[in-house]
């Protein structure tokens, strides 16, 4: 069975809306995206065709996002959680609390449906 994945173009908007809440790493996706769209590419496709570094929040992102994964980051957590990023971070380190996908600290994401489910009725508090 064939996934669906979001069409090239929104690729790059997919892995934008995730970038909300971390300056530095969206400052270097837009330049990426100034680099490769002139030559018809989406910033995730030529991100992901050069070596990066295993660790790379970004490359994890675009992964994450090729792949058709419906994620969040600390920062859109915090948003689906009503608590500041920080107490998302807090509450990643309690036995509960969903496992991330992948990543470290401030840099982790977790399936949408996963951090959704936590905040639903009968899930602990999140505040």
């Amino acid at each position: 069975m064939a996934v669906d994945h979001p069409a090239s173009p929104d690729l790059d908007v997919a892995v934008l809306t995730h970038l909300r809440g971390y300056p530095e790493e969206l400052r270097r996706f837009s330049n990426l995206i100034k680099q490769a769209h002139p030559h018809g590419r989406t910033a995730v496709e030529f991100f992901l065709s050069r070596p990066v570094a295993e660790n790379s929040f970004i490359a994890m992102l675009c992964r994450l996002v090729q792949a058709g994964e419906d994620i969040v980051t600390v920062v859109e957590a915090a948003d689906v959680l009503h608590v500041p990023p920080a107490r998302v971070l807090d509450l990643a380190a309690t036995p509960g609390f969903p496992r991330p996908l992948s990543g470290e600290g401030r840099h982790q994401v977790w399936r949408r449906t996963d951090i959704a489910a936590f905040r639903s009725p009968g899930a602990p508090a999140a505040g």
